[in-house]
């Protein structure tokens, strides 16, 4: 489901004052000042990294517990804090028939039923906020992912570099960039149809997905363009993860309709030279890529 701008504005439109009249309406307003302290601290932020953090402290000022966590299936997300314990309570929140993930609470003795109504109203006041914090988290998202295949887009290439260059130097670590292209792409929109082609980029993602670690990033930087960055890994790595994948790529039959095809892909791989910029990277990748596609495709030359 896609965000779009004007439904955050709408959302965040809800006041301080239109969130506190319906906190009031839960008799939220008449517990003790720690749950006002929670229901001010939560309209502080939209950004969901903080929200969640700052529900659970201020429920330890009004609840005992050892552990929190949040999950949300849909949205791919889960957030542990504190430490699990023997005994749990767990909520699925949901306001205005919109599901809003699911809360676990953990302590080593069970809770009373004062501090699970406690704990309730108090989730009262999270509901809101939360919705809101999820808008603005899958609008970053949507920003920031290629909507066809789900992995990251060009425009975050250059902050994930930054990132990942920082943590190559305080590591002492490799870091290397594989680029990738779909071999006579062209010709298979051309005999298939766009859908197919489309199918066939859908596949060569799962592909790479496959491959590829949880810690690496994988970007769509073109129409049949990809790009991996593998952190701690060095050229000899890169090279080896270049034939796995283009092994897995080759031996997946793709239907479409009545029809069966294959693709391959050619590679350039590169390793990450010490204060160099992404576009110097790049272009080093690519003068490979160029070289795997010139001297016979389907695959990988490191330069």
């Amino acid at each position: 489901m896609t965000i779009s701008t004007e439904q955050i504005i709408m959302e965040l439109r809800k006041s301080k004052n239109t969130i506190a009249t319906e906190a009031q309406e839960l008799g939220l307003l008449k517990q003790n000042s720690n749950l006002n302290s929670l229901i001010n601290a939560l309209q502080t932020t939209i950004n969901l990294d903080e929200l969640l953090p700052i529900f659970h402290v201020e429920l330890l000022k009004i609840v005992s517990h050892s552990g929190v966590t949040y999950e949300h299936d849909q949205l791919n997300i889960s957030t542990k804090f504190g430490q699990r314990s023997n005994h749990k309570c767990e909520y699925d929140l949901s306001i205005e028939n919109t599901y809003l993930g699911k809360l676990t609470f953990m302590r080593r003795v069970r809770f009373s039923e004062p501090e699970l109504e406690t704990i309730e109203k108090s989730i009262g006041a999270l509901l809101y906020p939360l919705k809101n914090t999820l808008l603005y988290f899958q609008a970053i998202q949507s920003a920031h992912t290629d909507p066809l295949t789900g992995v990251l887009n060009r425009s975050t290439l250059q902050s994930v570099f930054q990132k990942e260059t920082s943590l190559s130097k305080r590591h002492h670590s490799e870091l290397t960039l594989v680029t990738l292209d779909i071999d006579f792409f062209k010709a298979v929109n051309d005999t298939y149809g766009h859908a197919a082609g489309d199918l066939a980029l859908q596949e060569v993602t799962k592909c790479i997905e496959r491959t590829a670690r949880e810690s690496d990033h994988i970007f769509r930087i073109g129409g049949e363009e990809f790009a991996v960055l593998l952190n701690a890994t060095d050229l000899k790595g890169a090279e080896l993860f270049a034939e796995r994948l283009r092994r897995a790529v080759q031996s997946v039959s793709i239907h479409y309709a009545n029809a069966e095809f294959n693709v391959t892909v050619s590679m350039g791989v590169t390793s990450y030279r010490e204060n160099e910029a992404l576009d110097t990277m790049m272009e080093r990748g690519d003068k490979a890529l160029y070289e795997a596609k010139q001297t016979g495709r389907n695959k990988a030359v490191s330069a």
